[in-house]
């Protein structure tokens, strides 16, 4: 009995060391986490470009100074927006007015591309002196957005629950990613193939017009040879 208990637990460990190396093989393919620091004035606003799919949680964590509360603006726009001029009290996917201190701004995107997000200084607020801010501010990205501590005492999860939760929505962001980019690279290959058409038209283009060039020179040198021989 004492042996079969062993090979058990042999077993279940042989189990979780495999789950183990699969979630870390998993976590590889993860979308990365960008974190920048910078000041920020109001003729200066900063912007930064997330390229993600759709669906995919949009997560800013920052850190400002206890007097940019309020201040501090952090405005996203969405893919194929014509306009990258931000209005602070316009209509954006999110506008988000910073905390003192730390704190966050969640957004999902809503189609595949690159995201605007943008910080600004809301120079109209009564309490702007005209000061800089210096702003810690860090993106997670798809399964690393999501707060899954608050999740396991929301919805009362189990640790083994909330690995499994942890895997499902890392593979899911992992497929959306793979789609994503499938899609990029038909697109890219559409526009090469556009350009190489377009490249060889051009080049026939230039070959039938020297052609034509050359023939209406050679036509009016014989002119002018035969114009000189009968005179």
């Amino acid at each position: 009995q004492s042996s079969a208990s062993h090979a058990h637990l042999s077993e279940m460990a042989s189990h979780s060391g495999s789950s183990a190396l699969l979630l870390l093989l998993l976590a590889g393919l993860a979308v990365p986490v960008h974190g920048y620091y910078f000041f920020l004035s109001r003729d200066v606003p900063r912007c930064f470009i997330e390229d993600v799919p759709s669906d995919i949680l949009v997560m800013g964590n920052y850190k400002v100074p206890a007097d940019a509360q309020d201040i501090v603006v952090f405005i996203a726009t969405a893919p194929g927006s014509n306009d990258r001029k931000h209005d602070i009290a316009g209509d954006e996917i999110m506008v988000h007015k910073a905390q003192a201190g730390e704190g966050k701004f969640v957004f999902t995107a809503h189609a595949d591309g690159e995201h605007l997000v943008c910080a600004y200084v809301n120079e109209t607020h009564p309490r702007y002196r005209a000061q800089s801010f210096k702003v810690e501010l860090r993106f997670d990205i798809g399964e690393h957005a999501h707060n899954y501590d608050d999740m396991a005492k929301s919805e009362h999860l189990s640790a083994i629950e909330l690995e499994v939760r942890k895997l499902v929505d890392l593979v899911s962001d992992i497929r959306s990613q793979q789609q994503y980019l499938r899609e990029r690279e038909v697109s890219f290959r559409d526009i090469s193939e556009a350009t190489n058409s377009s490249v060889m038209w051009w080049s026939i283009l230039q070959t039938v017009v020297l052609l034509a060039s050359g023939a209406w020179q050679v036509y009016q040198l014989k002119t002018i040879f035969n114009a000189k021989k009968w005179d």
